[in-house]
Formats: structure tokens, C-alpha cells, sequence
């Protein structure tokens, strides 16, 4: 008898480092219209439970990839399961780079994962063991997220933040971790001095020091806002309402994709980015202010270029999203991974 395989792990299942986290809600959302999905691999030993499950989906796991979850992943193989490794990021964001066991691990997982997931056409160059694992590579556009505002929400925001319909508005938003550099938009913008512009800082974060240099940078400028705090979406998506351009400079060694980013773009918002692959892979449509060096500039550029023109690029930019990043999209790759 053939064993009906309609189980889907997924790891993280809901969370990244116990943070709320949007993209897995997204893709555990579409994998369980067809399939029962849950977070958490079987032990070496129990086959039963292997041989029902169709595929394990491992996001984010380079750095705490053990002996045991080598095992059980090598069992699920061996037993006819998928292993699906997304990859990411060039190596994971609190790492230097240099750290050779997660480089090691790296290897490991491109090199026995079944398929692997790119964001972003451009990472597929720095697949690990590339001549060897470029053929496993699919990709699978990240999902847009939903836009929920609230127009009596986005007005308290205003008044809360003290910030008039005339002024143009530069946000951050996200967990306030060091590699995302807060400290580079707060010094750019604080540089430039530039009158009737506000900056919105908004997020959680569990880093205390960080947070302290971030308030010490932050203390003789009345036009800079931050907010440290847990968001929920419809608060979120009420401060990118009232923001013009959202601005995620984050480190590209590390870094290839942004839900940053598409987020921006599903709430018809543009953004400022370095040259990371996913920008790479958007950067001819001209909807959005990529670069290389001087974070400074581009502000100043965004700045003067308006409201209106940013409102326009932000609405393309959506456009283009709506089309290529929407569920239907993502998720027939999804279910043409799972079924091949």
C-alpha cells in the first residue's frame, strides 16, 4: 500500500527567534490549503511519521544546524521526502561571514536539500557547491503582504507623531537589529538638516545596547520619531500610509532579499536600498532608489524629487507586485515544487 504523504513541516512555524514574523504567517497560509502543515521534525526513529510527510521547508536554520536535525533530515531523504532549503541570505546576518561551521553547514544543506528556493534570481551565484547545486535551484517570488490601514488609525498616528500632511516623511520599520543599520539613516538624515522632513524609527527590539546608542543619536533631533515597541500590521501599515519613502540600508554582505521591500511595495510605498540581489533583479523598472555608497545622497535625491513623484514610483510599484508577487503566483510554485 502507498502511503498518502499530505504533511508539510515547516521550520520556523510561525516565528523567527520568537518574534512575530510575516513571512512565514504567508507561506504556511498558501502550503495549508492543501496540505496539514506543522513546525517541528520527527525523531530519527519514528519512520511512521516520516513516510507520511511530503516536504520540510527549513528557513533560517544555517546557524543552529546540529548533529541531530542532520540526521533526521538525511532520514526524511532517504524515506522519499523533499527537502526544501530557502536560501536567504549569504550567510545569516549576526554572523561575520568567516565563521566556518556555519560556512561548512551551508554546504551541507545546499548540497543534500532537494530543491532549493532563491527570492532573488540574482542569489542563485552564490548558491555554496554552485556547479554542483544550481540545477536544484527554483524561483519563488516573495509573497506581497496585505494591506490593511485604517484611515482613523493612520490620522491618530499623525497626531501622535506630531507630523502635518506637508511634511515628507523617511521610515524605517522592522525588528531593530545592528545589521539593518539604524544608526547610518539616523547620521544621513541628521547630516542633511533638511526642513519640513521627518524620520520614522519603528520596531521591536531585544538588543538593549543598541537601542541605548540609538536614543543617545537620536536626542538633540525633535524631527526624528522613534517608536520601540511591538507593532501590530494595521499599526504598521498605518506608518507606511504616512510615510513617502521607507528606507532599508541594510548590510549587503550578507544580505540578498528584503521583505522590507516588498512590503514598501504592497503598500504602494518606494524604497531606498542598497544594491542587494533583489533590487538587482527590480533594478530596470525604476520604482525604487537603489545605491551603492552614499545613503546621504540618495535621501537628498528622494527628498527633492517630492511627494508626488515618490507617490507615483510607490504606485508602480505596487502595480508590479500585485502582478508577479501576488498568492496565485507563489503559490502555484509552491504546489509545482510539492508535486513534481
Amino acid at each position: 500500500m502507498i502511503q498518502k504523504r499530505n504533511k508539510v513541516i515547516y521550520i520556523p512555524y510561525s516565528n523567527k527567534n520568537g518574534d512575530v514574523y510575516e513571512y512565514p504567517v504567508n507561506m504556511i497560509k498558501i502550503l495549508e490549503k492543501k496540505y496539514d502543515v506543522c513546525g517541528q521534525l520527527a525523531e530519527p526513529n519514528n519512520v511512521v511519521d516520516m513516510m507520511k510527510t511530503k516536504a520540510v521547508f527549513l528557513n533560517w536554520v544555517e546557524d543552529r544546524l546540529n548533529r541531530k536535525m542532520k540526521i533526521q533530515l538525511w532520514m526524511y531523504r532517504l524515506l522519499g521526502t523533499k527537502v526544501i532549503w530557502i536560501f536567504h541570505n549569504k550567510f545569516p546576518h549576526q554572523s561575520t561571514g568567516k565563521d566556518k561551521k556555519i560556512a561548512e553547514d551551508m554546504k551541507w544543506l545546499a548540497n543534500h536539500a532537494s530543491y532549493i528556493i532563491l527570492h532573488s534570481r540574482s542569489s542563485r551565484k552564490y548558491l555554496p557547491n554552485y556547479n554542483m547545486n544550481s540545477h536544484k535551484t527554483v524561483y519563488v517570488p516573495l509573497i506581497m503582504f496585505e494591506k490593511r490601514v485604517s484611515l482613523e488609525h493612520t490620522s491618530e498616528l499623525r497626531h501622535k507623531y506630531n507630523i502635518k500632511e506637508t511634511d515628507f516623511v523617511f521610515t524605517m520599520f522592522g525588528m531593530i537589529k545592528q545589521y539593518k543599520r539604524y544608526e547610518e539613516t539616523i547620521k544621513a538624515f541628521k547630516k542633511l538638516g533638511l526642513h519640513g522632513a521627518k524620520l520614522i524609527l519603528a520596531g521591536n527590539s531585544n538588543e538593549a545596547e543598541y537601542i541605548k546608542s540609538l536614543k543617545n543619536l537620536c536626542r538633540d533631533c525633535e524631527d526624528i520619531i522613534l517608536d520601540i515597541r511591538y507593532i501590530p500590521n494595521i499599526t504598521l501599515n498605518a506608518i507606511i500610509e504616512i510615510s513617502d519613502v521607507i528606507v532599508a540600508p541594510y548590510v549587503n554582505r550578507s544580505s540578498m532579499n528584503s521583505a522590507v521591500m516588498i512590503q514598501a511595495f504592497s503598500n504602494a510605498r518606494t524604497v531606498i536600498i542598497p544594491n542587494i540581489c533583489m533590487a538587482r533583479d527590480m533594478a530596470s523598472q525604476g520604482f525604487f532608489y537603489g545605491y551603492k555608497t552614499s545613503l546621504e545622497r540618495v535621501m537628498l535625491k528622494a527628498f527633492k524629487n517630492g511627494k508626488d513623484a515618490n507617490r507615483e514610483m510607490g504606485n508602480r510599484a505596487y502595480k508590479y507586485v500585485a502582478e508577479h508577487n501576488n498568492e496565485e503566483v507563489v503559490s502555484a510554485k509552491l504546489y509545482s515544487i510539492l508535486e513534481r
